[in-house]
């Protein structure tokens, strides 16, 4: 696992400077810190608890790549003071760091690109994001409870705790994404990235529109 995180990385990592964009550095710094704050805040749900992961609202915000690379960050500084630990980062970092990463951002887009033509942008990617937030960490506890079964003596009944406990967590995950995700759609909603490839669309558009012929 650290050898398929790490690899991930790499990739990420040259994904990213091929599109990078200096303007969201501050914002990738900020997800940074919260994610890091949701992460510390463990949820009860009998006969276990769980923690938020952030991964879909940091891919929306900053691209899936750059998701990757964040939740790295995070997941390492949180190793580095015993929650998690390092022998288990190659491990958090792939199903937290990647696939919720990559499968919020894709439930996202495609949800996203189904619902703008009824509804309007801002409502369109709520919704878009809350439906993508929760399924990631459902499919994430999934994937957890698949590795968990090269455990000698882990059962049926460990895995279905694993996914119903954090079937009840990703309430909270797509409630807390929305309402993150709600003032940036009010206040700058050029640095989501769903919206900032729309803006950047519908202003071409509109250049190309009125934009006169040669023969005027």
């Amino acid at each position: 696992m650290f050898a398929l995180s790490g690899i991930m990385l790499v990739l990420s990592g040259r994904r990213l400077s091929k599109q990078f964009d200096d303007r969201l550095v501050p914002y990738m710094g900020v997800l940074a810190a919260v994610v890091f704050g949701i992460q510390f805040v463990d949820i009860p749900v009998p006969p276990s608890s769980g923690h938020l992961m952030g991964s879909t609202l940091l891919a929306i915000m900053v691209g899936p790549w750059a998701a990757i690379i964040v939740i790295g960050l995070v997941l390492f500084v949180q190793a580095l003071t015993g929650d998690g630990g390092l022998l288990t980062y190659g491990l958090n970092l792939f199903n937290m760091g990647i696939v919720c990463s990559l499968v919020g951002w894709s439930l996202s887009l495609l949800i996203f690109k189904a619902l703008r033509t009824h509804l309007n942008d801002r409502w369109s990617v709520l919704t878009a994001t809350a439906v993508a937030s929760y399924v990631a960490v459902v499919v994430t506890a999934v994937v957890l409870g698949l590795e968990f079964f090269t455990v000698a003596g882990f059962g049926y009944i460990a895995f279905l705790t694993i996914v119903g406990v954090n079937a009840v967590i990703g309430v909270g995950e797509a409630i807390v994404t929305c309402m993150v995700l709600a003032y940036f759609v009010r206040a700058r909603p050029s640095v989501i990235s769903l919206l900032s490839g729309r803006k950047k669309l519908d202003v071409t558009q509109s250049a190309l529109i009125g934009q006169k012929s040669p023969l005027d």
